[in-house]
């Protein structure tokens, strides 16, 4: 079989999913939702496995180098389709534990009134026909859930709560434009309202299950399938290692600063935070947040200088990014912040949303010496930049591959590395004393995601000294992360929420980041000396290669 053929065949299934063509770019099928019912299910599973059985039919040695690293994704993507339908929770398919139907709805509705570029009565009526298509979906949705998980029923009806705010902003835009269908709008918004009403009974009268656990083999899976080649036990070393280093760090730093601020040297690390975060509080300026979003703003134009006068990364011109306050019905999933990116297959300005979560409780979060890192976490080096880089590859499967290690790894070693070359050099021991406390977590993520994919405590055990006794897997890990990282108790059930359902995706962030750097390392021991600076270098070819695994990547930014 010809690889282009494969692929276009392979195109053409993913684009038969509403949504994939949504948060793709695409200009297919906007106005549906997807089947959520268990005969599209198994459907899709066949076809899955027709696709695995085509790929061993391609002539391997007539590609090119590019395509033989590319099929390599085709196929981690196969798999983690596959496994996105095996994956099973006592026997009952995952994702019929794990109540989503919110995401499944809202998130494209927020993509279609937020972030697209097409005239607002063509995204109204594709909003319109998703909302009187909801009724269907959840009818056909509640016959697939099975005594769901009860922290997640939790959090479905948070989500839930806010949507009809959300319905009300969508009809308020729609009269505000002078949109001629606002009865229908109306009509369809009545129904969808009462359906998801349907849907919340449903929810809190089921039987609920309490069990998160996969266990050690399906473990196994969920990580091969997302291209991570280290062992659960490697991974867990190196937490522990992390942890060690980075409390080492920390101690470093707490002594230095608290000869600068003529503090005693018993001042704790929590006290000294908190010295910090009062002393770094933003300027509060009239009413709600803007305070603080105008502040990320200021910041993100201070970085973007940065790195232009220094030359360090390849900036494109075709892009853009909008800073913003999280969404209610999107905040129980968004602990502190977090990043749409640009969508992999529309042309144009590659353009990202960074939210934040922003609450009385939670401002503590936003300081002086926080909100650097978290920019360039975000935003131009981040994820934002990567994201836009990707989006541009001529490859497909390079634009549309989610490779969490890739991401989180990149943007957790710019957080060192920019402090490194001279970044917020004024403030440079309070800007990294606050980024390894808050980067902590990265440890905390690795243990806690292998936790609550095996039911293993011993994944728990990197080094700190905490309360592990309770048998709520919730309380256990709570109680670690909160010993780790100082978090309010709000973002350490907000975090633990999303690690419970993202298999293998928070310990994507130390694994990434050991990886990014001993990559970089590899790279400057191969062509140190030759006439190029390694550093722009590296984040040249690391940007410009695509999505893909870390492991993938190597070949790719080592090659000559």
């Amino acid at each position: 079989m010809k690889f282009e053929t494969f692929v276009n065949q392979l195109k053409t299934f993913l684009e038969d999913d509403p949504n994939f063509c949504l948060f793709s770019g695409i200009h297919k099928n906007l106005g549906d939702l997807p089947d959520p019912g268990k005969n599209k299910r198994i459907t899709n599973t066949g076809k899955i496995i027709s696709f695995l059985n085509l790929f061993k039919k391609i002539d391997i040695e007539s590609l090119s180098v590019d395509q033989k690293i590319d099929l390599k994704l085709y196929k981690l993507l196969l798999d983690q389709k596959f496994l996105s339908y095996e994956l099973d929770l006592d026997g009952v398919p995952h994702n019929m534990r794990m109540p989503t139907a919110s995401d499944a709805i809202s998130g494209p509705l927020f993509m279609l009134f937020i972030n697209d570029p097409r005239e607002a009565k063509l995204r109204l009526v594709n909003i319109i026909s998703r909302l009187e298509k909801v009724d269907g979906y959840i009818s056909s949705y509640m016959r697939n859930i099975k005594d769901p998980v009860e922290r997640w029923v939790i959090m479905e009806l948070d989500k839930l709560s806010g949507l009809s705010d959300f319905f009300e902003n969508i009809y308020s835009w729609a009269q505000d434009i002078g949109f001629k269908s606002t009865d229908r709008l109306r009509k369809a918004i009545t129904s969808a309202n009462s359906s998801l009403l349907r849907y919340e009974i449903h929810l809190k009268n089921t039987t609920k299950s309490k069990n998160i656990f996969i266990g050690e083999e399906q473990m196994h899976k969920v990580l091969m399938s997302r291209g991570i080649t280290l062992s659960p036990e490697q991974i867990h070393q190196v937490a522990k290692d992390f942890m060690k280093e980075n409390l080492r760090s920390v101690e470093e730093l707490r002594l230095k600063l608290a000869q600068k601020y003529d503090l005693t040297e018993e001042t704790s690390a929590e006290d000294l935070q908190k010295i910090l975060v009062n002393k770094f509080a933003v300027s509060r300026k009239g009413e709600g947040f803007n305070f603080i979003l105008q502040r990320y703003q200021s910041e993100r134009e201070k970085i973007l200088s940065f790195i232009k006068e220094r030359n360090l990364f390849p900036i494109m011109e075709n892009q853009d990014m909008h800073i913003m306050q999280t969404p209610s019905f999107m905040a129980p999933s968004i602990p502190a912040g977090a990043m749409m990116p640009p969508l992999a297959l529309r042309e144009g300005v590659k353009k990202s949303l960074v939210y934040l979560t922003l609450t009385e409780e939670l401002i503590p979060e936003h300081t002086e010496i926080s909100i650097p890192g978290m920019m360039i976490h975000e935003g131009i080096p981040g994820h934002h930049l990567q994201l836009a880089w990707a989006a541009s590859n001529n490859s497909f499967i390079r634009r549309i591959f989610e490779s969490n290690d890739l991401f989180e790894g990149w943007t957790t070693m710019l957080e060192d590395y920019m402090l490194d070359i001279g970044y917020a050099n004024e403030l440079a021991d309070e800007v990294r004393f606050s980024g390894k406390r808050d980067i902590s977590r990265i440890g905390a993520r690795v243990s806690i995601d292998l936790y609550f994919m095996s039911g293993d405590k011993k994944y728990l055990d990197i080094g700190v000294d905490c309360d592990l006794s309770s048998e709520d897997p919730f309380v256990c890990a709570g109680n670690l992360l909160q010993k780790i990282t100082g978090f309010v108790d709000a973002r350490v059930q907000a975090e633990l929420n999303w690690y419970s359902q993202e298999r293998g995706y928070p310990l994507s962030y130390l694994t990434g980041n050991h990886l990014v750097w001993k990559l970089k390392e590899k790279f400057k021991s191969q062509f140190n000396g030759e006439d190029i600076d390694c550093d722009r270098e590296f984040h040249k070819r690391f940007l410009e290669a695509g999505n893909m695994p870390l492991s993938i990547l190597e070949e790719v930014v080592l090659r000559r």
